[in-house]
């Protein structure tokens, strides 16, 4: 069993290092711009920090060669936007990237917090997307798809069903993978596959001021649940199937959801996030 599980993950690494090759040809000689806007008023919204600086290049190439592109910004905390940048981020940039300097230390609320602040109060969506992974071309279009269809609905293309107990929220261990595609406030969206806002929830969370680094300051998907669950903003996911995209090699060892799902770190962030009050709006869902 060892054998084949070792053979599987040696497979798995080669086909994504093969993946990495176009995306990084296409960073050296691709002179195409990126949109300064898009007809589905969308906007992309990523962060990272410190090492994954050199590797960041090649989820957000991936991006921009989708059947669908819209603006891009990356966020960086104050010591990574004044350090030096690597040469493939800085061609990202010369083609349009906006790179932002965060106006504090969010950890990984920077991934959203500069852009649902600068587009509150529009029509603009927002879609997260993580640092370390290849997204396929179809990524951002479904999203969208998905979001016309259900436009007051947070979209994702993979999400969690929220288990509970007698005690309230279950450990997140226990938690299954959403087999469907009907909204409920028991769908949990998990950012690293990308998550669509619209922009009734996006005023919603900008209304509730920097909370978050008081309730989950190392779990944004735990906030950003919360506040949906709160605001009545249900979460539909993409498609039937809960969706794992490939990872770029060398940035897990760092990736703070291996801390919080490996490590209990949702368990911690939940129990001090969830009131009752909010376990039982959860227990009368759909």
């Amino acid at each position: 069993m060892w054998i084949r599980y070792g053979l599987g993950q040696a497979v798995s690494l080669v086909v994504t290092l093969v993946r990495l090759v176009p995306l990084a040809i296409l960073n050296r000689v691709s002179r195409e711009r990126l949109p300064d806007a898009t007809p589905a008023g969308v906007v992309i919204s990523m962060t990272t920090h410190g090492a994954r600086l050199a590797h960041v290049h090649y989820a957000l190439e991936s991006l921009a060669r989708g059947n669908m592109v819209a603006p891009m910004v990356l966020w960086l905390d104050k010591k990574d936007f004044d350090a030096p940048w690597p040469a493939p981020l800085r061609r990202l940039v010369d083609r349009g990237l906006r790179v932002r300097c965060s106006d504090g230390d969010y950890g990984p609320h920077t991934k959203y917090w500069g852009t649902f602040n600068d587009v509150a109060g529009t029509a603009t969506r927002v879609v997260t997307a993580d640092d370390d992974i290849i997204y396929p071309e179809w990524f951002l279009e479904r999203l969208v798809l998905a979001n016309d269809i259900s436009p007051d609905r947070i979209v994702a293309h993979r999400a969690h069903r929220v288990k509970l107990n007698d005690e309230g929220v279950a450990p997140y261990r226990r938690w299954k993978p959403v087999t469907g595609t009907r909204p409920t406030a028991r769908n949990f969206a998990t950012g690293v596959s990308g998550v669509l806002y619209p922009a009734s929830f996006i005023s919603y969370v900008v209304g509730q001021g920097t909370r978050f680094m008081g309730v989950s300051p190392r779990a944004d998907d735990v906030w950003l649940h919360l506040c949906a669950l709160r605001s009545g903003h249900e979460v539909r996911q993409v498609s039937g199937q809960s969706r794992n995209f490939a990872v770029i090699p060398a940035t897990q060892m760092t990736a703070l959801s291996f801390h919080n799902t490996m490590f209990g770190g949702n368990d911690a962030q939940i129990a001090q996030a969830y009131t009752d009050d909010d376990v039982a709006v959860l227990k009368a869902a759909r």
